[in-house]
């Protein structure tokens, strides 16, 4: 059989076990192939059954792709629609049976109804009876009919007879809302501007989803009935609760309602008073697991304490007092506002920060009140262990909710407002960061892509099941986007506005009105001075802390680099303190690879003799003059570490470029959050790639 560079149909099977199906089925496909330019494609998702090998020895001519492990059929299907070249492609089942001219005529359809995203041939079952393959989305109804024995009791019921459509006489075309996936012509231009399969859906559901997301971008899906194929159809999720298929199938139709159901909609819009509720409810427990901990710690060290404790009985009252108080100052602290981006050991030092803040108000009342009769050890030891307690149900909540998001449950369906060069920009950062659970759904401006104008905004975000609109700058000073912006709040749908400012704005700013007009203000706070101070003392303290250790250390590779020969010890000109130059020690193997900093003694002494500090900005090479550097790095102290560390940048001038606006909005818990961040790094010497190169440019 011929193949053609730009072929007009493209056939994509994707096979599991399924050696007799696809044998039989491609051998329809010679006895009545298409009368166009065509190629054949076979996905095959890691079979054991010697399909693979069956496929070269008896059709040469199909292109192939084998699997190592079963990817799942949409990512089978996605697998074949990226290597066809098919303006049309035919994504069939491997137990397809074709019949003479059924091709064609889905072929001869399409042409004449350019707006058809998808068309699905009639399918009858091997006996000749009529298979329902074309049929309405599912409502509750349906579904629980399906999924019961009350299906086969009630085959006429109303609901199950609108999904199915068993009304029609599927003998004329019509539109559908959806047609199984076991034969779907896909139009190649509808592909390029809906998406392929959604790779969410292991088996199951993924042709649905499908079906539903071309209709909503204006891409209806029709039932062909003048086509007309064989389809060995077995219903293998229907067999039995206890059956793999029937888990898949549920977790495929879970998936799919927590995406598109209204009801699932509005419980993730108000997601975030929901998780604020799991979250208080789980600080609660443990602020009251911790009192009881603490008391009858208490109890057990009372040899140590001259004062009885009183039975926890007559401590109700004090307990019903001390939630209270947590419960405000965890509130203040912003405990209560959920970020799934926030840092473990930002919200530990916030949690810590909350107790101490309560305790403090705990022991206060003590003196002022007859509460002082209890002991304040007790509520001393109940705050030391909520931090601990309260950390660990927190972490174990995230860890549950990563792993969901990691199975494509609770993503955050997010529409971007711009052009379409800042969206795909945009999406690409996002989607890099796979952990923070963003499902773009697409873009609103100019671009052949756009879902649409800025005037359907609304409906778009209701038809798409938008939860988050993100303004890019293009669009920043838009109008039009006024009338959603005011009803956004009361929808629950959170709105972001990317702008250019808002890296250099930092922490400490607010919106407020001065002569009539609404303006950011941006303060550096009047501690700034004794924040500074507060660092230095802090890098003091940590460096003479640190120094035995790391010249124990130090002295011990020295002496076994020596010995070896396997080291080599040298430095390298930085600059540090005020951009004077200063010698950075390296400590390199044999292998090329860097040496941890607990090697290196010179760099606590750096810190110790102020030329660095221990979080700062990116130490700069000699070759940047210093009138080439910014005045704050000129001013401040480069670090032994900092997030140019942790993060990923193309080289030297952005990471420069980042450390100046990060010494904008230095505080306590920001530095510590990095210090945790980098530790690994600094363990181990591991170093961005263009660290040690001595070019600008790297």
């Amino acid at each position: 059989m011929p193949l053609f560079a730009n072929m007009d149909l493209s056939i994509v099977i994707v096979t599991h076990n399924s050696i007799s199906p696809v044998e039989e089925c491609l051998g329809s496909l010679e006895r009545h192939p298409p009368s166009c330019t065509f190629e054949t494609i076979v996905i095959d998702n890691a079979s054991s059954d010697g399909t693979p090998s069956m496929i070269t020895e008896k059709y040469g001519y199909v292109r192939r792709a084998v699997n190592d492990e079963n990817t799942g059929y949409s990512r089978g299907v996605n697998q074949g629609i990226a290597m066809s070249t098919g303006r049309m492609i035919l994504i069939l089942n491997p137990d397809i049976i074709l019949r003479d001219g059924s091709i064609d005529r889905l072929m001869e359809f399409m042409e004449k109804t350019p707006d058809a995203g998808i068309a699905g041939a009639k399918l009858l079952y091997p006996d000749g009876t009529l298979q329902y393959s074309c049929r309405a989305f599912y409502t509750l109804g349906a579904l629980f009919l399906r999924r019961t024995p009350l299906g086969r009791l009630f085959p006429r019921a109303r609901p199950l007879r609108r999904h199915l459509m068993t009304d029609y006489d599927h003998e004329t075309a019509r539109k559908v809302d959806w047609v199984l996936g076991a034969c779907m012509l896909v139009r190649r231009e509808a592909v390029e501007k809906v998406g392929r399969m959604d790779e969410r859906f292991f088996l199951y559901l993924e042709d649905t989803d499908w079906c539903y997301r071309m209709k909503n971008r204006g891409w209806p899906v029709y039932y062909v009935p003048e086509s007309v194929m064989i389809h060995s159809y077995e219903r293998s999720s229907a067999r039995s609760m206890l059956r793999k298929p029937f888990v898949i199938h549920m977790l495929s139709l879970f998936r799919y309602y927590e995406k598109w159901n209204r009801i699932f909609y509005f419980l993730r819009r108000h997601r975030g008073a929901l998780k604020s509720i799991v979250f208080v409810l789980s600080d609660v427990i443990a602020i009251n697991l911790s009192f009881v901990a603490a008391y009858y710690l208490r109890d057990f060290l009372q040899p140590l304490f001259t004062k009885d404790l009183y039975p926890i009985g007559w401590y109700r009252y004090i307990i019903l007092f001390s939630n209270l108080i947590f419960m405000f100052t965890f509130l203040f602290s912003g405990l209560c506002r959920i970020r799934r981006e926030t840092p473990w050991i930002e919200e530990l030092l916030r949690v810590i920060r909350a107790l101490l803040l309560g305790l403090v108000i705990l022991l206060a009342s003590t003196y002022l009140t007859r509460i002082g009769l209890y002991s304040r050890a007790v509520l001393v030891g109940q705050a030391m262990v909520a931090a601990l307690v309260i950390t660990c149900f927190r972490r174990v909540i995230r860890c549950i909710h990563r792993e969901l998001v990691r199975a494509s449950f609770d993503l955050k369906r997010v529409l971007l407002l711009g052009s379409e060069h800042e969206a795909g920009e945009l999406s690409r950062c996002l989607l890099a960061f796979p952990e923070l659970g963003f499902d773009i759904v697409g873009y609103l401006g100019e671009g052949a892509d756009s879902l649409g104008t800025v005037n359907e905004l609304t409906e778009i975000v209701n038809r798409f099941k938008v939860q988050e609109v993100i303004v890019l700058p293009s669009y920043e000073g838009e109008g039009s986007i006024l009338p959603f912006l005011l009803h956004s709040r009361g929808r629950m749908i959170q709105v972001r506005v990317v702008s250019p400012l808002a890296r250099f704005l930092g922490k400490g700013v607010r919106v407020e009105e001065l002569a009539g007009i609404q303006m950011f203000s941006i303060e550096r706070g009047a501690l700034f001075l004794a924040r500074r101070a507060f660092k230095r003392t802090g890098d003091i303290l940590a460096s003479l802390v640190l120094l035995p250790f790391v010249s124990f250390f130090s002295a011990l590779y020295y002496t076994y680099g020596k010995f070896t020969g396997r080291v080599r010890f040298f430095s390298e000109v930085r600059r540090g303190a005020g951009a004077r130059e200063i010698r950075w020690p390296r400590v390199v193997g044999v292998s090329g690879r860097e040496a941890g900093d607990i090697f290196k003694v010179e760099l606590c002494l750096h810190v110790l003799l102020g030329r660095l500090s221990l979080v700062g900005p990116l130490p700069a090479l000699l070759s940047w003059s210093t009138d080439e550097l910014a005045g704050d790095l000129c001013d401040f102290k480069p670090g032994v570490t900092g997030r140019w560390r942790v993060m990923s940048y193309g080289g030297w001038p952005a990471a420069m470029e980042d450390g100046v606006l990060e010494l904008q909005s230095w505080s306590l818990t920001r530095e510590i959050v990095i210090l945790a961040q980098s530790l690994k790094a600094m363990l181990f010497g591991i170093y961005p790639k263009w660290y040690f190169e001595n070019r600008r440019d790297s």
